[in-house]
């Protein structure tokens, strides 16, 4: 099943990624290209790289108003003990705000709910949450479910908007990267064991336990255990070394 799902996933993705090659190439001929015919070899790669840093920084604006869908993996990242329920919506959008993400936000929760307390049940509704009750014994129920909502809300959705994954399941990795090479600007918030691969998908990160208590909002570390990964604005990573919050 989950095959089957993941073709799908790539047929999907084959036609969306078409689609917004020809767009850039449209908008490099426009601008670029044209500029070519009367330029140095010199200046032409400093004006192609210049371009390019604009249109990056203009898809980052954009991705900051645009809307936020986060797909939260109850089983991968569950409600820890003692946990405010009321909080848990609260801290997700601040650690967004934290980072300039303004935009409309929906997070959508995967999972037996069955398992949740009625208590953290009513908070999580009450603050926005979507609960989407996933029957046990079901193997990767929830899995396959976030994948066809996201790949739905994605076709509702052009790029560049942002979807947020909370999970550390290495399942999630094939649809993230395409996502990414398509626009969406992919964020992830994790738990200490997260699949590597996944970790790679992401363009911003965030350690569940962090998010949940409220933390920093501050971004984490692409290894296991701790680190700080930063975006620079040509879009490359650099790794700082830092101690992970208790």
């Amino acid at each position: 099943m989950k095959f089957k799902l993941m073709m799908l996933a790539s047929i999907f993705f084959s036609k969306r990624f078409r689609q917004v090659t020809l767009r850039r190439t449209r908008i490099s001929e426009n601008g670029v290209v044209q500029q070519r015919l009367s330029l140095s070899d010199v200046g032409l790669k400093y004006l192609a790289m210049e371009a390019t840093c604009r249109e990056a920084s203009e898809e980052e604006g954009f991705a900051r108003t645009a809307k936020t869908s986060v797909w939260w993996d109850i089983e991968n990242c569950g409600v820890p003990k003692g946990c405010d329920g009321h909080k848990i919506a609260l801290n997700i959008k601040s650690a967004l705000g934290k980072m300039k993400y303004c935009g409309p936000l929906a997070i959508y929760a995967y999972g037996d709910i069955n398992q949740m307390r009625s208590s953290v049940q009513q908070a999580l509704s009450s603050t926005g949450v979507s609960l989407n009750h996933v029957p046990p014994g079901v193997k990767d129920g929830s899995d396959k479910k976030i994948l066809v909502d996201m790949l739905l809300w994605t076709m509702e959705n052009r790029a560049p908007a942002n979807v947020m994954l909370i999970s550390g399941d290495g399942d999630y990795s094939y649809v993230l990267h395409r996502l990414r090479m398509m626009g969406y600007n992919v964020l992830l918030v994790r738990p200490e064991s997260a699949s590597r691969f996944l970790v790679a998908a992401a363009d911003r990160i965030w350690l569940w336990r962090s998010v949940v208590a409220g933390g920093s909002g501050s971004e984490v570390s692409k290894g296991v255990n701790s680190g700080l990964v930063v975006e620079s604005k040509s879009s490359k990573r650099f790794r700082v070394h830092v101690p992970c919050p208790n």
